[in-house]
């Protein structure tokens, strides 16, 4: 009776084990977000300035960008996807994400300026989604 306890309380801390330290390694190893991204109606393509540069970013349930990916001179509709190979903070990742793009004319990252066109996805997304769609607009 003894040893069937034992074992049992060893398989549950290796199931824990597993699950506190596989889950997150799991989740970065297999981590995808796609879909496409559109300009609005009043958009078209002759509103983009040379050599424009979109970031998708990926942000955790707390806000913190976990992961970035950048185009530049992108044709729209675009079809994206964010891998495991963009992540900048894979430590961080969480299994909804919310995502967020910017393309600007200026080339500088986190400082929006007039012209510049923003869109997002609404609310938290699962991180295995490929479905997703992202509407630009000025602001």
């Amino acid at each position: 009776m003894f040893k069937k306890t034992l074992w049992l309380i060893a398989a549950c801390a290796c199931g824990l084990a597993l699950w506190r330290f596989g889950y997150p390694a799991t989740l970065r190893y297999f981590f995808k977000v796609g879909g496409t991204i559109t300009m609005g109606p009043e958009l078209n393509a002759s509103y983009l300035p040379a050599n424009s540069m979109l970031l998708i970013v990926a942000k955790n349930d707390g806000g913190v960008p976990v992961a970035v990916k950048k185009i530049i001179n992108p044709v729209f509709p675009l079809k994206f996807e964010i891998t495991s190979a963009n992540l900048i903070m894979p430590d961080l990742l969480t299994r909804k994400v919310l995502l967020e793009a910017f393309l600007n004319g200026h080339g500088r990252v986190g400082v929006f300026k007039k012209g510049d066109l923003k869109g997002e996805c609404e609310g938290p997304v699962e991180v295995f989604r490929k479905d997703l769609a992202i509407n630009l607009y000025a602001p």
